[in-house]
């Protein structure tokens, strides 16, 4: 499918704390977690827990966490702002003839969905192509990114717009993410896959995002050839997630002295659950239970191949409903 010149395709993006601040953390909570799509409608005193409590308490700490990822990662930068940016730069330039390529965040850090949306009608663009970049699909995820696009359209009348949701077992991604662990793929080693948490009752309630991450894990050991071992991180609050959790996951492997590779196919570039959680936090508990082995196979990021096969077989090609 070709689109016409001066056509827009929006590429929406978590978000990101827009600096290492204490308070441009404490903005990013209060609107990501003040999402009722985030926890799935908490009760109703959660936003007024969330905004003097919790969000003040966690800002903090969270900035500590924040800071610990950069300098691990020798950047300056949220790396979840800097490889979505070049993300969408590089889907501009394979898309330079038949599009114009923005991206936009739900939380934090800009563009907003609403400032893309301003600058396409700036550029002159009447119809726009939404693409989430979420492979899974989920009620906190990309539906909640297009909860929030819709909201928006009351303000753009002349724009008219469609969207696309997920891709967890698309081709052009599957291949992509095979690709990526190859390299760290040997005999001896177990590929532990951890996704995102989730709390059970959603899923229970119908949230597609275990079904989902089965589907991707079918379609990822038909094209490695391999078993996956699969667990759950960034558990938040109380209640029953998603389990095995990744944590124990590692730990029980560490126990075990195996050798482990962990991906996280979830996420398409990397960001504070990867370069944090798992980078330092995961592979802190694996070796003090006595692991001693340990590779992380990093995100698509700005692979030039996933971006070519994003622009020309996933942007272009998925399945869209106009909103």
């Amino acid at each position: 499918m070709n689109l016409k010149q001066k056509e827009g395709v929006l590429l929406l993006q978590l978000g990101s704390p827009k600096s290492l601040t204490v308070k441009s953390v404490r903005e990013y909570l209060l609107s990501f977690l003040g999402d009722p799509n985030t926890l799935g409608n908490p009760p109703f005193f959660w936003q007024p827990l969330l905004r003097y409590v919790i969000a003040p308490s966690r800002a903090k700490k969270s900035a500590l966490k924040y800071q610990e990822m950069c300098e691990n990662a020798g950047v300056t930068e949220m790396p979840l702002i800097t490889y979505t940016r070049e993300f969408t730069e590089g889907v501009q330039r394979e898309l330079k003839d038949c599009a114009i390529v923005l991206h936009a965040y739900q939380h934090g850090a800009s563009p907003s969905i609403k400032e893309a949306l301003e600058k396409f009608l700036a550029l002159g663009v009447s119809s726009v192509r939404a693409v989430p970049l979420y492979p899974q699909r989920s009620g906190a995820t990309s539906m909640a990114a297009l909860n929030q696009l819709k909201q928006e359209l009351h303000r753009f009348p002349s724009l008219s717009v469609s969207a696309s949701n997920g891709f967890a077992d698309h081709p052009a991604w599957v291949k992509n993410i095979a690709d990526s662990i190859r390299p760290y793929q040997d005999d001896s080693s177990t590929i532990l896959v951890s996704w995102h948490g989730m709390q059970k009752k959603r899923i229970a309630l119908g949230d597609p995002y275990e079904a989902d991450c089965r589907r991707s894990i079918l379609a990822l050991e038909n094209a490695l050839g391999v078993s996956l071992k699969v667990s759950y991180q960034s558990k938040f609050g109380l209640g029953k997630w998603l389990s095995p959790s990744t944590l124990q996951m590692l730990k029980e492997l560490g126990r075990a002295r195996a050798k482990v590779v962990v991906v996280c196919p979830a996420f398409t570039v990397d960001n504070l659950e990867t370069l944090h959680e798992i980078d330092i936090e995961a592979k802190e508990a694996f070796f003090k239970a006595g692991g001693v082995h340990w590779k992380r196979v990093p995100c698509l990021n700005t692979s030039p191949k996933w971006i070519y096969d994003f622009a020309h077989q996933i942007a272009l090609e998925l399945p869209c409903q106009k909103l």
